[in-house]
């Protein structure tokens, strides 16, 4: 289990910031209630920056290839493209993409879907197959955030 301080996990994430526009982030907190954040990152010092504000057993995965790629506002033509495009019961994801809290949802039916984006309406939102996150590979990483004596514990997601 890596530590988000070490410099393997670090240099993954900058190198893949270099080669591509933006990467999607989960981050999952522990011992929170299986509460978690997606965010889109498009520089590697602001990745940075959460990554030192973040609570010691903060779960980070990060994913390389473009994740959620259905974007724009929610309103009904953007409902009908997510629904001819995604699959019905296949996993999906649906990310706020502006605002201070971010607000996420997933689920596998076109009705979730079409009832989570109708919540959303006016706001911007990105929209995809839920990323496969469980197993690290060349376009997955995960680490999680040390305590102060650089001890990395598996937390509780």
């Amino acid at each position: 289990m890596l530590a988000t301080t070490d410099l393997a996990f670090l240099s993954t994430l900058e190198n893949w910031l270099r080669s591509r526009p933006e990467i999607l982030v989960m981050i999952r907190y522990s011992a929170a209630a299986g509460r978690k954040e997606f965010e889109f990152f498009s520089s590697y010092e602001s990745l940075a920056r959460l990554l030192n504000q973040l609570p010691p057993i903060t779960s980070i995965i990060a994913f390389r290839e473009p994740q959620l790629p259905l974007r724009g506002l929610a309103d009904a033509h953007f409902i009908a493209t997510c629904l001819s495009s995604l699959s019905d019961n296949s996993e999906f994801l649906v990310v706020e993409t502006q605002g201070r809290d971010r607000y996420w949802a997933a689920g596998e039916t076109h009705t979730e879907l079409r009832d989570e984006l109708q919540e959303l309406m006016g706001r911007p939102v990105a929209v995809g197959p839920y990323p496969p996150w469980l197993v690290d590979n060349d376009e997955v990483i995960s680490a999680v955030v040390p305590d102060d004596d650089g001890v990395v514990e598996r937390g509780v997601y």
